[in-house]
């Protein structure tokens, strides 16, 4: 009986223990959170914006807001933008983030779209992974980040890019960022179509033209340095493609940036 007793006790004791050390960990990252809670909103690339922090039992918990150029309600997965809030949360604030992976909690991205919230989750175990994979790439993020990107894309084959086009697949090939289009020959005429990328006079118009479907990938895109080509083939066998350097990208997005300035000056201006 004594030694029964004597067990429970112990039992007790240890439980208690393991109970105080989970709440030293995920009182540290609720303290790291408080701390970078005073900064944001924080920029997470082409997700959006942290906009506040919370931490409950399983997660630090991110309010997010969109960036309406590069992710909608359209083409939101959650997966993506879990994995996508983790390894930009790794980018930004590396300090927050090795307290989580030290505690071993997960993080939840709660996103504001326009039809309602989306929640993204990623476990503790795959957030000490993004860890890893970020340390062996020497943090070369895009070089994780394009792949899960490119994964997402691929998953939406057969997806209607505009009257007669249809998304087949797409690949990186050398330094190139590829997209292979089927075209509808009975919709869409040859000439027609050849007619209309000519038409597209600089980097601006022809990312204009496509980004709704490739945004997200665009900033991934620029710091591989690679270019961007769009290769749309009829079952006739004919083909013809449209070429984005990697020049003209940087230049739209920088573009984009100076315009976020802009927006953000005059916003201080009016205070």
């Amino acid at each position: 009986m004594k030694k029964t007793f004597r067990f429970i006790c112990m039992a007790f004791i240890g439980m208690s223990v393991l109970m105080m050390a989970s709440c030293d960990k995920t009182a540290a990252v609720k303290e790291a959170a408080d701390a970078a809670a005073k900064s944001c909103p924080i920029k997470l690339g082409p997700l959006g914006e942290v906009t506040a922090f919370s931490v409950d039992n399983e997660a630090l918990v991110c309010d997010i807001t969109p960036d309406s150029a590069f992710i909608s309600d359209e083409n939101v997965d959650k997966s993506l933008v879990a994995k996508y809030l983790a390894i930009e949360l790794l980018r930004s604030n590396p300090e927050l983030f090795s307290k989580l992976i030290e505690s071993e909690i997960g993080l939840k991205g709660n996103v504001k779209l326009g039809s309602g919230n989306v929640e993204a989750f990623v476990d503790g175990q795959e957030l000490a992974g993004f860890n890893k994979q970020v340390l062996g790439a020497n943090g070369n993020y895009a070089s994780i980040l394009l792949p899960l990107v490119n994964q997402y894309l691929n998953s939406q084959a057969k997806k209607e890019l505009g009257e007669g086009l249809s998304f087949k697949k797409v690949q990186v090939k050398g330094s190139k960022e590829e997209i292979l289009i089927n075209v509808d020959e009975e919709k869409v005429k040859y000439d027609d179509l050849k007619r209309k990328i000519f038409d597209l006079k600089d980097g601006n118009a022809k990312i204009e033209y496509v980004k709704d479907f490739v945004g997200l990938a665009l900033p991934l895109i620029a710091e591989m340095n690679y270019d961007l080509d769009y290769l749309y083939s009829f079952k006739s066998g004919q083909q013809t493609y449209m070429e984005i350097t990697a020049d003209e990208i940087k230049a739209f997005l920088n573009n984009d940036n100076g315009k976020e300035e802009a927006k953000e000056e005059a916003k201080e201006e009016a205070k």
